[in-house]
């Protein structure tokens, strides 16, 4: 079944995924029951902040075509106060629930805030910050408060950090007076509400609010059946499972890595790896020629090249440049001083005649999902954009350079 030359690791991998894949009756229905048709599954709105805060907004305006009028953004409201006691609002839960919101108006991007819904005649504004994937700085937060109080003279604001677990934010939340409130929590407020006035909304919105109560249980964990089913298989294939999330994630480096590349035609790709990608522009490659080096797993083996390395441990993503080693050490010292002349920082140790590697630009960006492909293509690009001054530098430094043939 396996190749000869197949060692007996990579032997064991295979029998490790025969396992897993032949006759896993439970992984069979786990697929059954996550390919079940979602529209905000096809629209990959599970993990999308924008989207998310877009369909709250419609929930939260009582003039909404979901038909439920005043009721979500009651509910909403006096179970946040309710939750949080000891937030020091005017505002009580059993004001919520009696007063009168006709005059409910809702904002999404306003001012750049992700949402907000304030009452004219009662005096007080809900702000919302949405935050699915990245995190909230304190400065901005703070920040979005001033706005609203300037703009919202002697209302009573509600500040909501809403993150996917509320213990994700709870300190940068009470570090600048913000509730943390979670799509845990909003889940069955949501689905309360949802079922209680049913009978009130259109069917088309009845089947949208259905596939939005499903997604909000996977995104929160609280679909038993499918946490059931996920514990059971990671039992039996915990090694497999493992190995998946190890090489899979990788896998999706490699296709931004190589999406990147086709999208930069001037670049020359010299190797592709499940953690790194190593390229030179082709202005470097026309003055360059290839030296004997370390760099084995290249081609061609430039004194100059860069790489973009994916660290998926610390989720980031980082581009460098580096000088590798060369035969003649005496030039390989005269280029790291050349880099050094054009400001660029390097160690002491550079300068040393056994000197191997150095390092001479690196820039990371963290992403936040391994599995997404756009988020790590992105990241790719920042760390690409940021670094142009220092690849200009070194396209010179390198058109400069005496080069002994």
């Amino acid at each position: 079944m396996y190749n000869n030359y197949e060692s007996k690791t990579q032997i064991d991998y295979f029998k490790i995924l025969d396992r897993f894949l032949v006759d896993n009756s439970e992984l069979e229905e786990l697929s059954a029951r996550l390919s079940t048709f979602n529209i905000l599954g096809v629209l990959r709105v599970e993990q999308a902040e924008i989207r998310h805060s877009n369909i709250l907004a419609w929930l939260l305006d009582p003039q909404g075509s979901h038909g439920m009028g005043q009721a979500f953004l009651r509910r909403v409201m006096s179970t946040i106060l309710l939750e949080n006691e000891n937030i020091d609002i005017e505002l009580t839960p059993a004001h919520v629930e009696l007063m009168n919101m006709i005059d409910i108006e809702v904002m999404r991007e306003w001012k750049n805030i992700d949402l907000i819904a304030f009452s004219p005649s009662n005096k007080w504004v809900l702000l919302v910050e949405n935050k699915i994937k990245a995190g909230a700085t304190k400065r901005q937060l703070l920040k979005y408060i001033e706005i609203v109080k300037k703009e919202f003279l002697d209302f009573t604001i509600i500040p909501v950090l809403l993150t996917l677990e509320a213990d994700e934010a709870f300190e940068v939340a009470e570090d600048t007076g913000y509730i943390s409130w979670s799509h845990a929590q909003l889940y069955p407020v949501a689905n309360y509400v949802i079922n209680q006035r049913k009978d009130r909304i259109p069917q088309d919105a009845k089947v949208f609010l259905e596939h939005y109560l499903v997604i909000l249980r996977r995104l929160t964990m609280q679909d038993e059946q499918i946490i059931n089913l996920c514990k059971e298989i990671y039992r039996k294939h915990k090694d497999a499972i493992d190995l998946i999330v190890e090489w899979g994630a990788n896998s999706q480096f490699e296709a931004a890595a190589e999406s990147f590349i086709n999208d930069n035609p001037d670049l020359i790709p010299l190797y592709f790896g499940p953690r790194r990608l190593w390229c030179i522009p082709k202005k470097w490659e026309i003055i360059l020629s290839p030296c004997s080096n370390r760099w084995k797993h290249l081609p061609k083996p430039y004194p100059i090249v860069c790489w973009f390395s994916f660290r998926q441990k610390v989720s980031k993503i980082g581009f460098v440049i580096e000088i590798g080693s060369m035969e003649n050490s005496d030039e390989r010292l005269r280029l790291v001083e050349a880099f050094i002349k054009e400001d660029f920082k390097v160690s002491k140790k550079a300068l040393r005649p056994e000197a191997i590697y150095t390092r001479v630009h690196s820039v990371y960006r963290s992403f936040s999902d391994p599995d997404d492909q756009d988020d790590l293509r992105k990241c790719i690009d920042e760390t690409w954009k940021k670094s142009q001054p220092q690849l200009e530098s070194t396209t010179r430094i390198i058109e400069n350079f005496d080069w002994e043939k």
